[in-house]
Parts: C-alpha cells; structure tokens; sequence
C-alpha cells in the first residue's frame, strides 16, 4: 500500500486551464482504490508572493497589449540560452519556502502543470535538497525548451507527437508516456442539450453557440456575439466573460435585454455549456481543446495567443479539428457555412473524437502511481522530503 503521504500538485495560475488540469487528476486519486491524498498549491505565489503577483500581472499585460512580444519569447533558444543565468538566481532566490513547503508535506511526489514550477522543483532536486519524483504533464500541443530539466523523472504529455518532440529535446524515451491533457471526467459524458438549454433559460431547439475568451476573457468575445447575431439562422448564443469582470458588465450592458443571449462569468459548469452548444468559438487553450474534443464539440478559433495557443490551433487544424477565423468577417462567413452545410460540421466532430482522450486524467493518475510504486523503497526514509 502506498504511504499515505500526499502527492503535491504545483502550478502558478490560479483558474486557469493549468490548475484545471491538476484538478481533474487529483480528482482521479483521491477517488481511487485506496485513496491517495493530494494537495494543490500555486507554487510561485507560496514561494514568493510578490513575485507571483508581478509574474501574473505582467503575463496578463503582455496578452492584452503586446502579444508579439510573447511570441519573440516562447520557445526562442537565443533568449532561452541568454536567460539561463538569470533562471537560475531565480530559483536559488525562490526555492526557499518550497523548501519549507516540502518539509512541512513531505509528498510521496511532486507534479507540475507548468513550466516554471518544473524550474523550481528541478533547482532542488539538482543541488541535492529533496529526492521526490516530479511529474511534469504538459497542457498545451507544443513543447519548449523549459519545460525540459534531467531531474523530471516522468513526461506526460497530450500526444504521440508531443512525446517524440519531447524525446528530441533529450529526456529519455523511458520517461515520457502519452496520457492525453487531463479533463474532468465530466467531459467524457454527454448531457442532453435540450435540457441544459432549457436550464439556461434558452429555446430547446434553436442552433446555439458557445463564445468565450479564455479564462483571462481575451479575444474579440462581444464583436463575435454582435456580428453573428443578425445571421439568418436563428442563432442563440452562451458568452463566457471569465474572470474579466469589465467585460462581464460591457457583455451585460449590450445583450442583456436579448432573450437569446446568456452571459455568464467565471463557472465551473463548461462541461454543461458545451453539452448546450453546436459550436464552440474561443481561443484554443490547452484545456478548453481538450474539452472541446471530449465533448465532440467543433470548434473556431479566433485570436491564438502567440507560442502555445498557436501550437494548439496547428495541431487542431493539421487533423481537420477545427477552422480558423482571423477575423470578424471570416468568423461570419465560416459559423454560416458550418450551419447551412450540416456535413462539414459533423466532419470536424468526428476528427475531433478521434483526437478525443476523455479519460486522461485517470491515464495520468495510473502513471503517477506507477511511478510511486516503482520509487518506494522501504529502506529509504528520506524519500520525498527534504534532506538538508
């Protein structure tokens, strides 16, 4: 029997796709034959707050204002090379309260659903301060060089293309497997449209769209309701604004009084939103995609951000999962041409269940136990915790 100490889940965004992820497969372990105790933290913010704080702000500002320069950024090996130094002062001057956090849990093991908590955890492991295992699952269909570090001991990521691009960055074909991006169980199931319609205070029967713009509510969400809602389709729409508080109240403000649109905020009821809908419109997120193809939803993608929601959209549209709409008047186009052509929608569904892993999260909490099990020596008492 595994000792009941916790596996420890590490991410630094908190309701965003990436905790998402950790969430789903905590899930799968704490339901699971024994049980397996597990904790999540936002890693940066516990290490340093402050930091966390400024890393959180200006990713966000970055998004908004100048997407460009994050796509100069991501993946680039000349700025990888040049911020090797500075990475590493980083994580010596951060690890500390992890440290402390290690100590205080003592975790059977430790999994990241991003990158920079990989950092963090591989700078320990490295100068000899804890000997757990450390998972890294991969959210998005793209790889960068940072997620890469000798002292992860397993991969786990959405594909068998992630996992050859993974095994070409040097990790050890032994420890990467393919488990897919862990959903909720709750998208391996289908609701009845009727009635989440209905629950939602909309027509059983009209042709409905899902709009939303990620959980930072970025994109053109309240431009995309306004252009199609004078389609001759008879359309109704369910407009998720996220955490984006400003464009709640503007979605509201504008459509508020329109009976076949509902506006929503920050929910954990997507799996029932998209149970409602025909189409999905957003950004292409590791999470929302994975979603998205469990549920057998088609989807449009509008505005990738730069590096990984852009891997994502490739991927997508490389397997004839999805179309693509750069802008207002392509979006127009295609959401009329997926409506009137029933054929080419039910294509993208089904390209889309082929890509489809419903059932990742408890792929991935079989693996993390496997690795346990494999690293449980008796003999060992400083297993999983800090040696210092």
């Amino acid at each position: 029997m595994i000792p009941q100490r916790k596996v420890l889940f590490c991410y630094i965004s908190p309701t965003s796709g990436h905790q998402r992820a950790a969430e789903a497969v905590m899930n799968v372990l704490r339901h699971r034959h024994p049980p397996v105790p597990c904790e999540g933290v936002n890693s940066v913010s516990y290490a340093n707050p402050v930091f966390g704080k400024f890393v959180s702000r200006l990713y966000l500002q970055v998004l908004k204002h100048a997407p460009q320069v994050w796509d100069v950024l991501y993946d680039n090996p000349i700025v990888e090379k040049a911020t090797r130094d500075i990475r590493d002062l980083m994580h010596i001057f951060n690890t500390g309260r992890i440290a402390d956090l290690l100590r205080q849990h003592r975790p059977r093991c430790i999994v990241c659903t991003q990158a920079i908590p990989v950092g963090l955890l591989s700078a320990l492991k490295a100068r000899g301060k804890i000997r757990t295992p450390l998972v890294g699952i991969l959210t998005d269909f793209g790889v960068h060089k940072y997620w890469i570090s000798p002292e992860v001991d397993l991969y786990l990521t959405p594909s068998e293309e992630i996992r050859r691009r993974v095994i070409r960055l040097g990790v050890p074909e032994s420890r990467v497997r393919v488990t897919g991006i862990p959903v909720d169980p709750h998208f391996g199931a289908r609701g009845d449209k009727g009635e989440e319609r209905r629950a939602l205070g909309l027509s059983p029967t009209r042709p409905t769209v899902l709009v939303m713009g990620g959980n930072y509510g970025l994109g053109p969400v309240e431009d995309a309701v306004h252009a199609l809602r004078h389609l001759p389709l008879g359309l109704q729409f369910i407009v998720v604004g996220g955490t984006n508080r400003r464009l709640v109240r503007s979605l509201n403000a504008r459509f508020g009084d329109d009976r076949h649109v509902r506006v929503l905020g920050h929910t954990r009821t997507i799996h029932r939103l998209m149970d409602a809908s025909d189409v999905l419109i957003s950004k292409p997120g590791g999470l929302t995609t994975s979603e998205a193809l469990a549920k057998g939803l088609p989807m449009i993608i509008i505005e990738p951000i730069p590096g990984q929601e852009e891997r994502n959209a490739q991927f997508l549209l490389r397997h004839g999962a999805a179309v693509r709409a750069d802008t207002l008047d392509e979006l127009v186009r295609s959401v009329g041409g997926l409506f009137n052509h029933r054929g080419r929608l039910e294509q993208l569904r089904e390209n889309g269940r082929a890509l489809a892993r419903p059932w990742a999260a408890r792929d991935a909490a079989e693996a993390i136990v496997s690795l346990m099990e494999e690293r449980r020596p008796a003999r060992s008492r400083a297993e999983g915790h800090p040696v210092a």
